[in-house]
């Protein structure tokens, strides 16, 4: 019963709860490189921008930061298209019928 009827019932919300969480994650993820240790995403865009006043490598690092981020985000979306399909009935149909149309 739990396979069948509950964990597809709250799959969704999870897979939403988990693609939320992601902007939160690589927040701290930054602030706790940043104190932490000397090693990391987050030494290297504080490094660079405040000691070296190195400004291209520090935007270069936050593009970094972004893209991981980015690349969490749309893992999760991919993820929920493959687990969860029946959300996604009516936009592949839409989609279809676009197509055909043209």
């Amino acid at each position: 019963m739990f396979r069948f009827i509950y964990l597809p019932a709250s799959l969704p919300a999870i897979l939403t709860a988990l693609r939320q969480s992601i902007g939160t994650a690589v927040a701290v993820l930054y602030i706790t490189e940043l104190f932490a240790t000397k090693y990391g995403l987050g030494y290297y865009i504080y490094y660079n921008g405040s000691t070296l006043f190195n400004y291209p490598a520090m935007y270069a690092g936050v593009i970094a930061m972004s893209l991981l981020g980015l690349g969490m985000y749309y893992a999760v979306d991919w993820a929920e298209r493959k687990l969860c399909k029946w959300k996604f009935v009516f936009v592949n149909l839409y989609l279809l019928l676009q197509r055909t149309a043209s």
